[in-house]
């Protein structure tokens, strides 16, 4: 896959909304290259081995596009495939989950929970930059209290390596699948398509090259839960609905044994998997409980910082 450096710099907005302060535009192109190797080790190691041959020659004339930020109101979860033959993947979305996948595993493997992080997305996207020091969102791995040794320890580094590697994997298998959907149908049918059947396409596409990889999509419900929690309003991109995230619940339920094949612990993978799709399918049930979802935006314009100290499990 050709990568392009996108030229141009798009402005930050005073919009709540505009998540670009998270790092800044300057630090995020200081980081492009580092960035940039990140991705291209991703699709080589964990993309591009396991499509079939038709796959690799259409994959490998995509182009991706790494600007900083894109839109008037970047979030840190905007990916897309707009244009045929390209894929968009800003810088902004590449830092945040690199530094989401750290602190997730951090707290993982101190047992400490994991609710912080999605306290933390649901502040984001439910409080304005002007509430935080310097009138800038903070970045998660400050935020949440993760400390600067965290990837000293050789269990966070490896977990935090495979849920930023299947959390990138699934974003470009994705658009990827997109840009397939689109090629196998004509574009009059496309248009009277609803947007979920696309969505659960390339939802389906990505788990079944993942699957080949026999390596649990552990960055799928950080994903999911960005997509649910983050944003002020749903995403037009990547329309979330109960009835796409329980078919991918039942994509991963009648495929465990697939994922756990030839592995060595394939009885904890199998348990990985289904444990995933349980929370997959109470996401699911979330997007169907309005009272909850506005008890939930009450409680994230609470939230701060100190708030977000670990927590011990119970």
């Amino acid at each position: 896959m050709r990568l392009v450096v996108t030229s141009f710099l798009l402005a930050a907005s005073a919009c709540c909304a505009d998540l670009t302060s998270l790092y800044g535009v300057d630090n995020l192109e200081s980081r492009r290259g580092r960035l940039t190797e990140d991705v291209n080790l991703v699709i080589a190691q964990e993309i591009q081995p396991f499509l079939t041959e038709a796959q690799v020659r259409a994959f490998t004339n995509i182009q991706l596009d790494l600007p900083p930020t894109v839109g008037s109101t970047p979030d840190p979860f905007d990916f897309y495939s707009a244009k045929p033959k390209h894929i968009t993947l800003p810088l902004l979305t590449v830092a945040f989950i690199e530094e989401m996948s750290q602190a997730y595993s951090w707290l993982w493997a101190n047992r400490f929970s994991s609710q912080t992080v999605d306290e933390y997305l649901g502040m984001l996207g439910n409080r304005a930059p002007a509430d935080f020091p310097g009138h800038r969102y903070p970045a998660p791995l400050a935020a949440l209290h993760i400390p600067a040794d965290a990837m000293n320890n050789p269990a966070v580094a490896g977990m935090a390596a495979r849920v930023r590697g299947t959390t990138l994997s699934f974003m470009l298998l994705h658009q990827f699948g997109h840009l397939t959907y689109r090629a196998q149908v004509q574009e009059s049918l496309l248009k009277h398509e609803r947007a979920d059947k696309e969505e659960e396409f390339a939802d389906a596409f990505a788990l079944a090259v993942m699957k080949k990889n026999s390596e649990p999509p552990a960055g799928l419900l950080l994903l999911i839960h960005g997509l649910l929690y983050l944003p002020s309003q749903p995403p037009k991109d990547h329309p979330v609905s109960s009835h796409r995230l329980n078919a991918m619940a039942d994509f991963l339920d009648l495929r465990v044994r697939e994922f756990a094949a030839g592995r060595a612990d394939a009885r904890l993978t199998a348990l990985a998997i289904g444990s995933l799709a349980n929370h997959i399918r109470k996401s699911a049930l979330f997007l169907s409980d309005s009272t909850g979802q506005k008890l939930w935006a009450e409680d994230s314009r609470q939230v701060t910082i100190a708030s977000l100290s670990p927590r011990r499990l119970q």
